[in-house]
């Protein structure tokens, strides 16, 4: 049987939701204010380190380009021009702040999986059966259905995936467009791994 939603969910934000964790992990970034303490036997993982790596040179590209535009526009518009692209800039730099300061947690208990400003995917610690490696790309933004496997979900900001969780009993999610779907796999991205399988392996073992 599939869990119930009590014991696990999905978390996508609205616009307003998104915005407010892009300008509070900006703050949070730019002050070097600590990540919230965790409980005993939570350990974090960072996640989509490409994704953030991207987004960053997009960002300093944009910042260089930005520049050299306001040069030939016209005194009246360079403001307006500045603010936009101080605002494009910003959001960029708050979608890395997101994914760095919002990482993935690992308990007996329960995944917490998370992609930075697009949501997160809570599972029960009793329905992940297994864990493997399984290095693929999976086109797409946050949680969404894997193409192929109707039961399989990607959870990642960016297109690369690192891991394969096996989930059993299998859990029933709401995947917007694609309605209620019964998912006994996940594919999640981390920057460690092999450290983030043995951290649930050793959370699987410690519920025994």
């Amino acid at each position: 049987m599939p869990e119930t939603s009590a014991s696990h969910g999905l978390h996508r934000p609205s616009k307003a939701e998104a915005l407010r964790v892009l300008a509070t992990s900006l703050a949070g970034w730019a002050t070097r204010r600590p990540l919230p303490e965790q409980a005993d036997g939570v350990s974090r993982f960072a996640h989509s380190s490409e994704a953030r790596q991207t987004v960053t040179l997009l960002a300093v590209l944009e910042a260089v380009l930005a520049c050299c535009v306001s040069a030939m526009l016209p005194p009246a518009l360079r403001a307006w021009h500045a603010a936009f692209e101080a605002l494009l800039v910003l959001s960029g730099f708050g979608a890395v702040a997101a994914m760095a300061r919002h990482p993935h947690l690992v308990s007996p208990s329960r995944l917490v999986l998370r992609t930075g400003c697009f949501g997160g995917l809570t599972l029960p610690g009793t329905a992940v059966v297994s864990v493997s490696r399984a290095a693929r790309t999976v086109a797409g933004l946050g949680i969404r259905p894997v193409p192929g496997e109707p039961r399989a979900v990607a959870c990642a900001a960016g297109s690369a995936v690192d891991l394969c969780l096996r989930l059993d009993p299998p859990v029933v999610l709401d995947l917007g467009k694609a309605g209620a779907t019964e998912v006994d796999t996940v594919y999640v991205s981390a920057d460690a791994p092999d450290a983030f399988a043995c951290a649930v392996r050793e959370a699987g073992a410690s519920r025994r």
